[in-house]
């Protein structure tokens, strides 16, 4: 039986590639990310159109994914930020999993400082992709310290290295998708142990699948919200679904600037 969430949010999906979108009965906030001009140009419309929909509020995002840090994209990325019409920056980050990637990284650390520099400026959240880079976190949580909100999407690192994020007064919100479900024990010991205010959900739809899986759809937030209730409540057994739900979505609402 599905708990009575009063509501869901999804910290970091893709849109273009999770169409179609149905409405969610009760209040949905998502933010989606794009990353080159023609994702972000279908992005935009689509953003518009489901946002005419009831319970529905999707924000558009942009960023120089490290996976493909198209540094050309940076004078592009400025005028939507100057132009209000994203309210986040990201993906961001670094990607050091696969050889292709590590040598790559002359161009994720040029955008990654571009985009350090862009989100402090406009004071907007940025979203962070970060696989076997935690050290570069911290080497530059300073720069962090001054980005108004960071998402740190699919969070692999321990609830240490979260906490010491924090104490490095990052404003740091840690997001938590589909490895919970698979057990993964990093993403488990985070959601059991963290503040219940830094905490976030999300899909990466349509991307983060689990064995078996092909895709996944911006509808599987509830089955993430069911899992990580479920492990949540192992340390708050007399919080309800509902006040689990309310505090995961004012996070999202306080972490990406909504009033």
């Amino acid at each position: 039986m599905m708990l009575a969430f009063s509501s869901f949010s999804d910290a970091h999906f893709h849109l273009v590639y999770s169409a179609p979108f149905q409405a969610f009965s009760v209040p949905y906030y998502a933010a989606t990310c794009a990353h080159d001009r023609e994702e972000f140009l279908k992005q935009e419309a689509l953003v518009s159109k489901y946002n005419s929909m009831q319970n529905t509020l999707i924000l558009s995002a942009f960023g120089m994914h490290p996976q493909m840090p198209l540094t050309e994209n940076a004078d592009f990325m400025e005028m939507l930020l100057r132009e209000k019409r994203i309210r986040a920056i990201g993906e961001s980050g670094f990607d050091l999993f696969t050889k292709e990637f590590k040598e790559d990284i002359a161009r994720q650390e040029t955008a990654w400082n571009i985009e350090l520099e862009l989100a402090a400026s406009y004071n907007v959240p940025l979203v962070i992709h970060c696989r076997k880079a935690i050290d570069r976190m911290f080497r530059d949580s300073g720069k962090l310290a001054k980005i108004r909100a960071v998402v740190f999407h699919s969070f692999a690192g321990s609830p240490a290295d979260a906490r010491s994020l924090l104490r490095r007064e990052v404003n740091s919100y840690f997001s938590f998708g589909k490895p919970l479900i698979g057990g993964d024990k990093s993403a488990i010991a985070c959601v059991k142990e963290l503040d219940a205010d830094r905490l976030l959900m999300e899909t990466d739809a349509p991307y983060q699948t689990l064995k078996g899986e092909k895709s996944t759809s911006a509808g599987e937030i509830a089955r993430v919200y069911e899992k990580a209730f479920e492990i949540r409540g192992e340390g708050s057994p007399n919080q309800s679904a509902e006040d689990f739900s309310a505090q995961t979505c004012a996070n999202f609402r306080t972490a990406y600037g909504i009033a």
